[in-house]
């Protein structure tokens, strides 16, 4: 339930209780030019009847629910998606700080679209008190479907919206001319689970890690969050149950707002998932738990909305850094009908990303197998390769040619930290008011030429008042706006965390060993953002621009 602390107008949302079948989120449409309206509100949300509180929201078309209705897309056409801010509060203007800040200024980023800058642009305040803004975005036919998602994205305020409530899915239909090959296309046309978002409820007191707050990887739970801003303009007011808590502690995963929810499948049956992860603290580590996993395998599709090279993986443990989304298949043999199979957290995956970034529950969700009835008509598990566009064709034969006309420039890409504000290659978010290109942009890239990119998560790991401690381990979840890149080197032989070859908006920058990354900037020029998708490290200055741009060509290429 939520209740709009404005008007006291009282919204019924779907609740559950413990192990209730998963529940779809509503869904609008958004296609063929047609505009959906999203009202961002104060309101009081209920949590599966363990936690109400107060936080921001999204109303979309009418229907208010955290997370927000999903929206769907469809290559080729034109969505318009107009927000209104009805929240009341002090407007921002032109402030720029790498702190908390403008708690009620919002904007919205639709992630992991291939659009334009302009129209993909967080660059747009919308002001509270009843301030709107129209975003507009026109999607190339070439678009490949896929799982995404949106969410609130103004620096200084976006961990506390975003993981306050203000997200949602968003889902690519494919151009009319696109074809699945049939056995994946049974999978997407007939889906029988809903769209699955993952959050994480944390309020269970601030998070300083091993290192204390000098470590880098220190954060604050959701009210640590809220107790940044002053005034606080939205006070959480939580009420628990505490006869649920005792099941749940303040610190857990939700699946579409459900704790714990049942999914049910059939056995010698292929069914697709589609999952995203909107969690801002934690990667989550998702493995295949009960007597009967032994019987179940994940089947990896997709993961970032592209499709996966042939053959596909299977695993029964999934590692989703924060941002990330991934569609698999679940495939539970005869043996596990009549079985619950769950799906737990684990902190200590086979490839941990970050050993003081992770977070374990007994189960995030629960697969309930049933029996094949007489004459149905199941799904076999997918095999055939899905066709890409060709923005997506792989850049892994490219031959390296470092500062070359054609071919690969390699640039090195230093994530860097420090206690005054974190950044990029030691810069903190300079802000969009900032003119001098030296200072405005991290790089320059030319369209249509290819990159080689060296990601790492920062030299060190910890800092002390007399200066940095060397440490091992960890990550900073790298996101980049606009355009997909190929992983080319991540280091890691599972694909778990990620898989060489395969394309990504955001990956994991590993703090010693480092990631490498190629992508190829085409058909938009403009700034593109890059930043750190733990979100209050965003807020407090890891974040940058590309400039994206048309360079003169030299001997038939285009060239920096």
């Amino acid at each position: 339930m939520i209740k709009n602390i404005a008007t006291a107008v009282t919204v019924l949302l779907p609740l559950s209780v413990h192990c209730e079948e998963l529940k779809e989120v509503p869904a609008v449409r958004c296609t063929g030019g047609e505009v959906v309206d999203i009202q961002v509100e104060a309101g009081r949300v209920d949590i599966d009847g363990i936690l109400s509180l107060n936080t921001r929201i999204y109303k979309v078309n009418g229907v208010s629910s955290v997370p927000g209705s999903t929206i769907v897309m469809k290559a080729g056409e034109v969505c318009h998606l107009n927000v209104t801010n009805n929240l009341i509060g002090e407007v921002c203007g032109s402030q720029h700080s790498n702190t908390y800040h403008c708690p009620d200024t919002t904007t919205l980023h639709t992630h992991g679209l291939h659009v334009s800058p302009f129209d993909d642009n967080i660059d747009t305040h919308v002001e509270p008190n009843g301030d709107y803004h129209t975003y507009t975005y026109t999607l190339p036919d070439y678009h490949l479907m896929g799982t995404h998602w949106y969410h609130a994205h103004h620096h200084g305020s976006t961990a506390l919206q975003a993981q306050g409530g203000m997200a949602g899915i968003l889902l690519m239909e494919p151009h009319d001319s696109y074809k699945l090959p049939s056995d994946l296309s049974k999978l997407y046309e007939n889906p029988k689970i809903p769209p699955m978002m993952f959050n994480h409820i944390n309020y269970n007191g601030s998070d300083a890690g091993a290192g204390g707050f000098f470590n880098i990887f220190s954060f604050f739970d959701q009210e640590g969050v809220v107790g940044q801003y002053d005034p606080v303009t939205v006070p959480l007011d939580l009420e628990w149950n505490e006869e649920r808590v005792k099941e749940t502690g303040k610190d857990f995963y939700v699946v579409n707002g459900q704790y714990n929810p049942t999914v049910t499948i059939t056995a010698g049956d292929a069914t697709l998932l589609r999952m995203s992860h909107a969690g801002d603290y934690k990667h989550l580590c998702l493995v295949l738990e009960g007597e009967s996993a032994q019987y179940c395998t994940m089947t990896l599709l997709a993961r970032d909305g592209v499709f996966h090279r042939t053959p596909y993986l299977t695993m029964s443990t999934i590692v989703m850094t924060q941002g990330t989304r991934v569609d698999l298949s679940i495939f539970c043999s005869s043996e596990a009908a009549g079985t619950t199979v769950r799906v737990a957290a684990s902190e200590n995956p086979p490839v941990n990303p970050s050993g003081v970034n992770t977070h374990s529950q007994y189960s995030v969700f629960e697969f309930s197998v049933k029996s094949k009835r007489p004459f149905q008509t199941v799904n076999p598990i997918p095999t055939s390769e899905a066709p890409l566009p060709t923005n997506l064709n792989s850049l892994m034969n490219v031959p390296a040619q470092k500062g070359g006309e054609r071919g690969v420039d390699t640039i090195t890409l230093g994530v860097a930290l420090n206690l005054q504000g974190r950044g990029v290659n030691g810069q903190g978010f300079p802000g969009w008011q900032e003119m001098n290109e030296q200072r405005r942009y991290a790089e320059e890239f030319c369209l249509d030429k290819v990159y080689e990119l060296e990601l790492a998560g920062g030299p060190t790991n910890t800092f002390s008042p007399d200066g940095p401690v060397l440490s091992s381990g960890g990550f900073h979840p790298y996101h980049q706006h606009i355009n997909h890149f190929q992983v080319f080197n991540g280091h890691d032989n599972t694909g778990m965390v990620m898989r060489d070859g395969e394309w990504r908006d955001i990956v994991p920058a590993w703090s010693e060993i480092g990631t490498t990354i190629r992508f190829k900037p085409v058909k938009y020029v403009g700034d593109v953002v890059l930043h750190c998708h733990l979100l209050q490290h965003e807020d407090s200055g890891m974040m940058a621009l590309y400039k994206m741009k048309i360079c003169p060509a030299v001997n038939g290429t285009n060239s920096q």
